[in-house]
């Protein structure tokens, strides 16, 4: 595998990660939502909630969980394996990539299920499937929640690996504040802290900008600098280590020479 095919798939890995991430906890809040209603509308724990075979299978959007495995987790599962399986190993990010395909494979079969005649005519089958499904989906749906979190963390891990890779760092300076939504309160300056743990936030930026300057994109180059020297300004001294200040130092030299050109 060449340097730009690693890229390319370092920030498809990046891409789907995230939004299949997004996507599944859409899933899951519109879960615990309906369930929540059901509960409120029967005034029954949702412990002892039982519902008829329509309104169990409306608890899940079924297109929109079956969408979601077959298009991103799919591709986010076959990336993985592609930059991280060998022979006889592989990294714990495509271990929990692969789990959480699993998981929602047999979430999806088993809510396919209630559309079979069988347990729709049959009380006794039905009370049977009931009883598992009432436990199961909460124990799946939050079993792929903490995948996706332990996923995370693991990704937070290696993103150092990525900070200097040229697609990567300009694909995220381009699309990171909407693909970050919801995954970092402070979205792609969340990121940024973990991909450059000593610069932090103004390192990203400030990478980012040196990519462009070497490529003549001057215009693109000024303004991730200038996005970089303005949070480093809003910072409280404490929180200014000196590696920060020295390239802080360093864009400011840089913008001073653009702005004068």
């Amino acid at each position: 595998m060449n340097g730009r095919n690693r890229q390319e798939l370092q920030w498809q890995l990046l891409r789907t990660f995230f939004r299949s991430r997004a996507s599944f906890l859409r899933l899951f809040d519109s879960y615990e939502a309906r369930v929540a209603k059901f509960a409120e509308q029967s005034a029954t724990d949702r412990s002892r909630l039982k519902l008829p075979a329509d309104e169990l299978q409306s608890l899940l959007d079924f297109k929109s969980l079956e969408e979601l495995r077959d298009r991103e987790i799919l591709r986010l599962k076959e990336t993985a394996h592609e930059l991280f399986r060998v022979a006889d190993s592989t990294d714990r990010l495509d271990h929990f990539i692969s789990n959480i395909y699993h998981e929602i494979s047999i979430l999806k079969e088993e809510h396919y299920t209630l559309k079979e005649d069988f347990v729709r005519m049959d009380r006794r089958e039905y009370d049977r499937f009931f009883r598992e499904v009432a436990e199961f989906y909460p124990k799946r749906l939050r079993h792929v929640k903490n995948l996706y979190q332990k996923a995370l963390r693991r990704l937070e891990e290696i993103l150092p690996e990525m900070a200097d890779e040229r697609i990567v760092v300009r694909s995220l300076y381009l699309f990171g504040e909407d693909l970050l939504v919801g995954a970092y309160r402070s979205g792609l300056k969340g990121l940024y802290n973990h991909m450059y743990p000593e610069l932090g936030d103004v390192g990203g930026y400030g990478v980012v900008g040196k990519s462009f300057l070497e490529s003549g994109f001057t215009e693109e180059a000024l303004h991730a600098f200038r996005k970089a020297l303005e949070l480093y300004g809003r910072k409280r001294r404490k929180k200014k280590g000196p590696a920060q200040a020295a390239l802080v130092k360093e864009l400011q030299a840089e913008v001073e020479r653009l702005e004068a050109a």
